[in-house]
C-alpha cells in the first residue's frame, strides 16, 4: 500500500472523528520554560498524564518556594534546581515520584531529566526560544545528546520536548499511533506515523500541534 493511500486515508479518519478543524488547537506546552518542557517530556513517557501534572506542580511550587519562576526556568536553572535538592534521589522524593525509564533496570525520570537538561545545555539549547531556532548542525547534536540519555533512545520524548517549546512536531507515543494504525489497517513505526500525521496537516492546511493534540485528545478519550 503506498503512502499516498495511507495518508489519504488518515485523513478521512481526521475529518469524520476529531471534529471541526477550528477545534483542532494545539497544547499549550511552556513557551518560555524549557525546563518543563523536559520534565514533562521525559516524565510523561509510558504513565498517565496526571501524574505528570502532579510533578510539574510540584517543580512549580518548588522553585516558587525559591523565589524563582519556573515559567521562564531554562535547562541550566532545571539543573540547578535539581542539584539545590540533593541530585536526582532527592529530587524524585520532593517530587513524590520515583517513576523509572523502564521496568526492567531503567534509571529514575528524575535522573533522566537532569542528564536530558545537562546535555541540552552541553550542545548549546539552553532556552525554549533556543530550541525553536536551532538549526543543523546543532539540532542534530542537541537530538543525538538527547537520545543518549537511558529511555529516550526512540526519540519519542525529543519528538515532544520541541512540540511543548512550540516547535512544529509530533509526539508519536501509543495514543497517536493507535489512531494511525486503525486509519491505514497496520501498525506504523512512531516514525512513520509522525510522518503520515505531519502529511494529512500539510494536506489540510491545519496547524500540527494541533492535529497531534486532537488526536491524542481523541484516542485518550479526553474528547
Amino acid at each position: 500500500m503506498s503512502s499516498d493511500e495511507d495518508v489519504a486515508k488518515l485523513a478521512v479518519q481526521c475529518e469524520h472523528l476529531l471534529g471541526p478543524t477550528d477545534s483542532w488547537t494545539p497544547p499549550e506546552g511552556y513557551p518560555d520554560g524549557l525546563g518543563l518542557c523536559i520534565m514533562d517530556a521525559v516524565w510523561s513517557m509510558g504513565v498517565r498524564y496526571g501524574g505528570v501534572r502532579r510533578v510539574v506542580r510540584r517543580y512549580r511550587a518548588l522553585r516558587a518556594e525559591e523565589g524563582a519562576d519556573p515559567d521562564v526556568d531554562g535547562a541550566r536553572d532545571l539543573v540547578v534546581a535539581i542539584e539545590g535538592t540533593g541530585g536526582p534521589v532527592a529530587f524524585a522524593d520532593v517530587m513524590d515520584n520515583r517513576h523509572r525509564t523502564s521496568t526492567r533496570s531503567g534509571i529514575l525520570k528524575a535522573e533522566a531529566v537532569l542528564l536530558c537538561a545537562r546535555a541540552l545545555v552541553a550542545t548549546g539549547v539552553e532556552s525554549a526560544a533556543d530550541l525553536r531556532g536551532a538549526v543543523e548542525p546543532m539540532t542534530s547534536a542537541a537530538e543525538h545528546a538527547w537520545r543518549a540519555v537511558p529511555g529516550q533512545g526512540s526519540g519519542i520524548s525529543w519528538r515532544y520536548v520541541r512540540l511543548l517549546a512550540g516547535v512544529q512536531q509530533v509526539k508519536p507515543d501509543r495514543m497517536i499511533t493507535r489512531f494511525v494504525s486503525r486509519a491505514i489497517g497496520r501498525t506504523p513505526t512512531p516514525n512513520e506515523a509522525a510522518d503520515l500525521v505531519t502529511a494529512v496537516a500539510t494536506g489540510l492546511n491545519v496547524d500540527l500541534r494541533g492535529l497531534d493534540h486532537r488526536i491524542w485528545r481523541f484516542q485518550s478519550g479526553r474528547g
